[in-house]
């Protein structure tokens, strides 16, 4: 690779100016002497976040020209290699010799795209003499390789698209403690039907028209993840995937038998059960799909029962499921799943489990942190039928007392309150004050 194409892309980074850019609710440290590398979905605003970091370092008094940033995404670095990126720091050095003697800051964008990057990147983090930050992107490397690639030198961060109060602050509504009884709740409720509807990826939120948005989200999962996902484990029967990604999209919030769904499936496809099984953990291994357990103390239990299966992003299932009604309460669960995801991934003690008795009453979300069980939650999205009412009780109290837990919760798309059933008392929450209650205390 050229070296002075190499400096005119850095210089490019020097002159660049940032754009307008919406705080995200992760908290990443700048001064750890691991490798940080960041994954999740193209488009869920990785490099956002790395030019976040980069203005939270010069605040600090960083300046910009201790500060690397590439983009392998960049069609002039393409194809790139492991040698490549010393030729980087060659010309780097050459622009800013004064920096030598400096702890510097490394920000490799896309790094996927390198090939044998981490022989690289080992390299540089044994002099010790930079910070060093990546992101990749979840269809192309995966946290788990990332740890054997680098050897124990790595803390990985996993994001996703935005949550609910990040696409509030997108939306410039920032929400106050009197807003459960201001006008502004309806402004936030609205937010939240299309949040439904159209998901949280970035792009998404700032987007104006909405059948544009529906053409940009069956992009994603075109390009994306389906071809993405095609090359990186050379897919031979690419209609049955489609078929599985159809299957799952439409079915989201609901429970995932792969013996049923083979059954069903091989009808039509000539497959084997363990391609169908290997076709599964891609689609998990990329994290389009997500996948709960049951809980149980038994891990060949919690091995063998089918799993609750959740999107990672609502919009996915208008753009690419197969919809025979707005079935709200399949999406408020996926909702409740993903805000409950988020906190996941900043909480490395935290558990997500669903329970089901013996009696085979269901609650759809045991938050587990360390040793204890946090909470009981269950998602619906209609209380005024008695008999769900009573369903959903049911469960929560019964799995309440199996569980040793009292802290029990229904989720619901617009009501507020509290009930006394047994001694047990159950909290009621409207979906949209739950989603921003970290933010704002009521």
């Amino acid at each position: 690779m050229d070296k002075e194409l190499l400096k005119q892309i850095i210089i490019e980074w020097q002159e660049f100016s940032f754009p307008n850019l919406i705080e995200r609710d992760y908290r990443i440290p700048l001064d750890s002497m691991k490798i940080i590398t960041i994954t999740g979905p193209r488009r869920s605003g990785k490099t956002s976040l790395i030019f976040l970091l980069i203005q939270r370092l010069l605040k600090k008094g960083i300046k910009k020209e201790q500060i690397l940033f590439i983009n392998f995404d960049d069609p002039r670095l393409m194809p790139f290699d492991a040698p490549g990126i010393e030729n980087i720091m060659n010309g780097y050095r050459e622009l800013y010799p004064e920096n030598l003697n400096k702890i510097n800051f490394i920000f490799f964008d896309e790094i996927q795209s390198v090939r044998d990057w981490e022989i690289a990147v080992r390299r540089l983090y044994d002099t010790k003499k930079f910070r060093i930050f990546l992101t990749g992107s979840s269809s192309k490397m995966l946290s788990r390789e990332i740890a054997t690639n680098l050897r124990g030198r790595a803390v990985n961060f996993e994001i996703l698209p935005f949550s609910f109060k990040e696409t509030l602050k997108a939306k410039g509504v920032k929400p106050d403690k009197n807003i459960a009884y201001s006008q502004k709740r309806f402004e936030i409720i609205n937010i939240l039907n299309s949040y439904f509807e159209l998901g949280g990826f970035p792009e998404i939120i700032l987007e104006k028209n909405n059948e544009l948005k529906i053409r940009i989200l069956k992009e994603y999962i075109e390009t994306t993840f389906f071809r993405d996902l095609v090359e990186r484990y050379n897919i031979k029967n690419q209609s049955l995937m489609r078929e599985l990604i159809r299957y799952l999209v439409t079915n989201i919030s609901s429970d995932f038998t792969l013996n049923a769904f083979f059954k069903w499936i091989k009808q039509t496809y000539p497959i084997t059960k363990r391609t169908l099984i290997n076709y599964v953990n891609y689609l998990e291994d990329i994290n389009l799909f997500l996948f709960i357990r049951k809980y149980s103390v038994s891990l060949k239990q919690q091995v063998i029962a089918p799993r609750k299966t959740y999107i990672v992003d609502n919009g996915f299932r208008n753009a690419y499921g197969f919809k025979f009604s707005d079935d709200k309460g399949k999406v408020l669960e996926n909702t409740v799943f993903l805000e409950l995801k988020q906190k996941l991934i900043k909480n490395p003690l935290m558990e997500l489990y669903y329970w089901k008795g013996y009696k085979k009453h269901v609650v759809d979300f045991v938050v587990k942190n360390g040793k204890d069980i946090e909470c009981l939650i269950q998602a619906c999205s209609d209380l005024s039928d008695f008999k769900t009412k009573e369903r959903e009780i049911r469960a929560l109290v019964e799995a309440s007392r199996e569980l040793n837990c009292d802290k029990l919760f229904i989720i619901t798309l617009d009501y507020n309150g509290e009930e006394k059933i047994n001694s047990q008392k159950i909290i009621y929450k409207a979906v949209w004050g739950w989603l921003i209650e970290n933010a704002v205390k009521f």
